[in-house]
């Protein structure tokens, strides 16, 4: 006869308790110290955002109702047409030159049986590359166009510069990533009949990742736009300029119209492009 299930060992309300665990309590240690930290760092004040809620309110109500002149939405259209233009080229001159050094930046596996001296002289390209890429990523865009700005002048054309060298070095990156994701099979057969390092990239490795290259840089025009927004505010054209110059002269109302149009495009940028990449994947 089998004897009646015993009730298992830390079972019932104390089981249900959490273990006590010194990982836990010191990553939750941590997280609060680093909080407190920031908070003093940051002079953080949640007194002084409450009772400024009055200017906040103010410079609301003053955006209502945005101005619809003809002068307002002849100046939005023409911002709003050069952001997409800046985004757009940005993103294309950025995959141009992304390419080559994602293509360079790529781990080769053809070094079995290489000696160490070949070895070394196959790496040099790709550490160059990864470095070059990495300078292009780390600095901003808006950076970028701060520096652009200084060398060539105010307009739209130091922000097309500042996206462009921006986008080249994350798409860089990603486009390496991809084609390393790859299956080698295609590139090993090739190899094995006599194809060189430039026929097995073009012929086995690109057209593998040709889709996933198309869906990054859709993506990364999404980026642009929003990027290109911004860029306005250190005088390098596009909406973000139209936006800048409303706010100096207080025109809150034009301001509403300018963010209005902006957030309507980014929109229905995205959803486009969103839709775009979904039919790439499948």
């Amino acid at each position: 006869m089998a004897s009646p299930p015993t009730e298992a060992k830390g079972a019932g309300i104390g089981g249900a308790l959490p273990r006590f665990s010194w990982g836990t309590s010191l990553a939750v240690l941590v997280v609060l110290g680093l909080t407190g930290w920031s908070v003093y760092g940051t002079e953080f004040d949640l007194l002084k955002l409450l009772t400024g809620g009055g200017a906040i309110e103010r410079f609301v109500s003053e955006m209502f109702p945005p101005d619809l002149s003809a002068g307002t939405l002849r100046s939005t259209t023409t911002g709003i047409l050069q952001t997409l233009q800046m985004s757009f080229l940005g993103a294309v001159i950025g995959a141009v030159v992304a390419l080559p050094l994602a293509a360079l930046g790529t781990r080769s596996p053809g070094n079995a049986g290489a000696s160490r001296r070949e070895r070394a002289l196959k790496a040099v390209p790709y550490h160059a590359a990864r470095f070059v890429l990495n300078i292009f990523r780390s600095v901003p865009d808006i950076l970028w166009a701060l520096i652009f700005v200084v060398a060539l002048g105010l307009g739209p054309f130091p922000g097309t510069l500042a996206l462009a060298v921006h986008s080249a070095g994350v798409l860089g990156k990603l486009y390496s990533e991809a084609l390393e994701a790859v299956p080698g099979r295609p590139s090993e057969a090739l190899t094995a009949s006599g194809a060189g390092p430039l026929q097995t990239f073009l012929f086995a490795r690109l057209p593998q990742a040709a889709a996933g290259f198309a869906s990054l840089s859709l993506y990364q025009w999404e980026c642009n736009i929003r990027s290109a927004t911004i860029l306005g505010f250190v005088g390098a054209g596009g909406i973000g300029q139209e936006i800048l110059i409303a706010m100096n002269l207080f025109n809150y109302s034009k301001v509403a119209t300018l963010v209005g149009a902006t957030v309507v495009v980014v929109l229905a940028v995205d959803r486009l492009s969103a839709l775009i990449r979904a039919r790439l994947i499948v």
